[in-house]
């Protein structure tokens, strides 16, 4: 990351694009900062595209459906003004049930409705703003106002320009925007390139589905749909304590396939004995940075032999995986070969049946508070490791993509037991199917009025399918600068695509590389999104940072932060925002500058 120059930000009048989790919590640490940012902020402009504010894409009621799980407990989210927990606990009968939430006592480590997270979002909005507003800054909403694009003038300002061609200027912006769905649909074939909002996927009213119903991918983002439309066409009862479904005798083919390229199901939600993540929960600051080699480089193995090695041999013992100890015991065991091993338990003839198996294991750790300590282990190391993913080299970039992520996504997005019990009642009903093999497109996917796949296995085998209804659930591609929502600021050069340098200076090395980029006459890899340093500022063309200009949504970030998933990094991410501007302000300080003073700021937050 390059930072030639160092200017500090104006915040006089700041404009945030987006108003949902990222956003919120951003509010939330402006106001717990009032007594550093007070003077220097006059006026804040949100921005949002919806109606109403403060919700965010996934939790919106006319994004998701009220069968959709939040997929996060109230202990995992980071408080704001009360705890979701607390908040339910004094919404009243009529309301918990328009909401899709039980009767019953209100439990922190329950997983409920994406909707009635929503609205507690929307609430602890309003109340965050009221308190902004109580403290003298002015605070413009701007409902219905999707944001076009973004232009840059000599004087350090910006111009937001809205859908309706209005303009506007501000001293800096952050841009919080969230999730953006812009591939193509093709509804004619029946093909929805993400089931968002999913009510685009429903049936009419009194209208079925009796027929083959296909998602790509067997992501969290298809248990949605599996649970909206199985709602939709049967019904779930208990009977001597499991769940059983019956299918709507006007739907006796409806069936979901998933297709994933692996075969794999997610594993169950599980207890933690933290569950909020750490950066230095399992090592120290001094023990990271002691790891960077001269070329300014940390090595993935490096990671994983010094600072994972250690608390993941006190975690599997704690779980009793002795076979696993004994192997990260041994010095050539690698990262990789702890995922294979790992792997290698998850997977089963029929992922069905091993989530059954799985299932009693779960509960037990859910219902008696019994950890699973290499799970929660793992994620905080790659929670970690995701704060510091700029020191990575090229190399280890590739490796992390193509050899890791799939895995951790795997594993660390657990599925809610109340999703695998319904996932189960479907199977027993044989109303789903799990397909494992990689899906293609070919050139006639979307002709005729039905959508047409490839599926080949790795054993290099090939089958054709078509399906009236294929829903695409493989989530964010990776983001090319010239797809970046604010043609303008790529236009200006004011951003620039991430990239990484190689750590082995081989000719053989940077051709077996794709997406090269060229940066001083050397060859880098181009990671997805754009370049920022560490406190978030973009970095324009000539490599200098942006102090007018941050970007915390995280598929455009992705490249250089690439485990940000969920609330906590919501969370995380605005706070070191917030705490560059006050180190600014009080230190005369920029700690996106160098790894020395972003990671001092990690050691130093308790919130991170």
């Amino acid at each position: 990351m390059k930072n030639k120059k160092f200017t500090k930000s104006n915040l006089t009048n700041l404009a945030i694009i987006g108003s949902g989790p990222t956003a919120i919590y951003l509010l939330q640490y402006i106001y717990t900062h009032l007594d550093v940012l007070k003077k220097e902020i006059q006026k804040i402009t949100i921005f949002e595209k919806r109606e109403v504010l403060g919700m965010g894409m996934p939790y919106h009621p006319k994004t998701t459906d009220i069968y959709n799980l939040a997929n996060i407990s109230s202990e995992e989210i980071p408080i704001l003004q009360e705890s979701f927990a607390d908040w339910l606990r004094h919404q009243d009968g009529e309301t918990l049930k328009k909401l899709n939430v039980g009767s019953e006592p209100i439990d922190d480590s329950e997983v409920y409705s994406r909707v009635s997270l929503g609205h507690y979002f929307h609430d602890q909005f309003k109340a965050i703003l009221n308190l902004l507003r109580e403290a003298g800054i002015e605070i413009k909403e701007r409902p219905n106002c999707e944001v076009a694009d973004i232009s840059w003038t000599k004087e350090n300002e910006l111009t937001i320009t809205d859908s309706e061609n209005k303009k506007e200027t501000f001293s800096t912006a952050v841009i919080a925007n969230g999730h953006e769905w812009n591939a193509e649909d093709h509804k004619n074939a029946g093909y929805f390139a993400s089931p968002w909002p999913i009510h685009k996927i429903l049936p009419a009213e009194g209208e079925y589905y009796n027929f083959k119903v296909g998602t790509l991918g067997a992501s969290l983002s298809a248990f949605d749909v599996v649970t909206s439309l199985s709602h939709r066409h049967g019904k779930f009862t208990k009977e001597k304590g499991n769940l059983i479904f019956t299918k709507n005798q006007n739907a006796p083919d409806f069936k979901i396939v998933l297709h994933a390229a692996e075969g794999w199901l997610p594993h169950l939600q599980y207890e933690q004995q933290e569950p909020i993540r750490e950066i230095y929960r399992h090592f120290n600051r001094t023990q990271l940075l002691d790891l960077i080699k001269e070329n300014g480089f940390l090595r993935i193995e490096d990671y994983f032999d010094e600072l994972c090695r250690p608390a993941l041999l006190s975690a599997f013992r704690n779980d009793g995986l002795w076979d696993v100890v004994g192997k990260l015991k041994e010095k050539d065991f690698s990262f990789n070969d702890l995922v294979a091993m790992m792997t290698e338990k998850h997977e089963y003839v029929n992922s069905f049946e091993g989530m059954k198996k799985e299932m009693v294991t779960a509960r037990n750790s859910v219902e008696n508070k019994i950890p699973i300590y290499w799970m929660e282990t793992l994620d905080d190391l790659m929670y970690s490791l995701n704060y510091h993913a700029e020191l990575l080299p090229a190399e280890d970039h590739q490796f992390f993509h193509s050899e890791i992520m799939s895995f951790l996504m795997n594993v660390i997005a657990a599925l809610p037991l109340q999703s695998a019990e319904i996932l189960l009642a479907l199977y027993e009903a044989e109303a789903i199917e799990l397909k494992a093999g990689r899906v293609n497109f070919p050139e006639d996917a979307f002709e005729k009025n039905r959508t047409k796949i490839t599926l080949e296995t790795e054993e290099g085998n090939s089958e054709d399918l078509e399906y009236a209804l294929f829903v695409n659930c493989g989530g964010h591609q990776k983001l090319e600068l010239a797809d970046y929502p604010f043609p303008s600021l790529v236009k200006e050069g004011v951003v620039s695509e991430a990239s990484a340098g190689f750590a082995e200076e081989t000719k053989e090395k940077k051709e077996e590389a794709e997406n090269l980029v060229e940066d001083k006459g050397e060859k880098q890899l181009k990671l997805s999104g754009i370049a920022m340093d560490s406190s978030y500022r973009t970095i324009n063309s000539k490599g200098e940072a942006n102090s007018f200009l941050f970007d915390i949504n995280f598929t455009h970030t992705s490249g250089l932060r690439p485990y940000s998933y969920g609330l906590q990094a919501c969370s995380a991410t605005s706070l070191i925002v917030v705490e560059s501007w006050s180190a600014e302000i009080a230190d005369d300080k920029n700690v996106g500058k160098t790894i020395e003073n972003i990671t001092e700021l990690y050691e130093d937050m308790e919130e991170l």
